[in-house]
Formats: C-alpha cells, structure tokens, sequence
C-alpha cells in the first residue's frame, strides 16, 4: 500500500509541477524584424544628377520597389522592430529617372509611423 501511495504521491507532484512551469512570468523572446535597405547619410550624399541607375544600385543596393505605372521610379524603404537599431539611416527615400535610364531627381521622405505593436500579439497571452 505504501508503493502505490509513493507512486500517487510522485504523479501527483509531478502533474502539480508540469501545470505551474506553465504560469511563467517571463515574456517568449520576440526576434526583431528589419526590412529594406539601410541608406546611411554617407551614401545619400554622394547621390548626384547623371548617375546611371546601374551606379544607383551600386551605390544603394537594390530597390525595395518600382512603381508599376512609372518603372522611373524607384522606393528604398527600410523598417526596424529592433530598438537596439538605431543608425543614422533613411527610412524611405524614392528616386527618379530619366527615359535615358539617368538619376534626375531623389526625395527623403521623412514620415514617422506609429506602429499598434497590439495587433497579432498572441491575443495578450504573452504580455
């Protein structure tokens, strides 16, 4: 009687166990996302009129997208979860060609987005 009595005993605490590792107070670890690419201010500044967009590619690194109605027209975006990421980088700049295939124009658009970090969060499981 006493071996079944242990042996409750051991399943009890071991089912009592198993339940509380799962009320655990630490947060999942959540891996940052970067996007696009980093256009530092160095790069940004050697941007001149004439440049073919070969040289533009060279020198950014490929586009993040071309318009579809103008392929003239190009965006370089970069995006950050990471709040250790913190360079001295463009966040959207667009680029513009001739029909010649020559860089006529380029814009930095400075435009901060509030991102809702709520949404598709694990309905609040793990905050």
């Amino acid at each position: 009687m006493t071996l079944i009595r242990r042996f409750s005993a051991i399943i009890t605490l071991f089912a009592l166990f198993s339940t509380l590792s799962a009320c655990s107070f630490f947060t999942p670890y959540k891996a940052p996302i970067t996007q696009g690419t980093v256009i530092d201010t160095e790069s940004l500044n050697s941007l001149q009129e004439g440049l073919t967009a070969q040289q533009v590619v060279e020198l950014l690194g490929p586009p993040f997208g071309q318009d579809p109605f103008n392929p003239n027209h190009w965006s370089y975006v970069f995006y950050t979860t990471d709040p250790s990421f913190q360079p001295d980088a463009v966040n959207h700049l667009w680029v513009a060609f001739d029909q010649q295939g020559y860089l006529t124009q380029w814009q930095v658009k400075e435009k901060q987005v509030d991102i809702d970090r709520g949404f598709n969060d694990g309905l609040g499981l793990f905050d």
